[in-house]
């Protein structure tokens, strides 16, 4: 039995991400440019989320 195997896929995590953000722009007939400051702009989110996370334990150890 043959099973065909993706070459070393954990190479390229963000493929398949950025494949996805492209389909998902075509669909919504967003400009590619605005998919991209989208991506900025959760990117930036997702770094505050994390200094806030940060900031709650550090409060809460004391």
């Amino acid at each position: 039995m043959d099973v065909s195997l993706p070459e070393r896929p954990y190479l390229h995590p963000g493929l398949k991400f950025a494949a996805r953000m492209k389909q998902l722009s075509q669909a919504l007939a967003i400009p590619e440019d605005a998919g991209t400051g989208l991506l900025e702009i959760l990117k930036f989110l997702g770094t505050l989320a994390l200094i806030m996370a940060t900031a709650l334990i550090m409060l809460m150890a004391g």
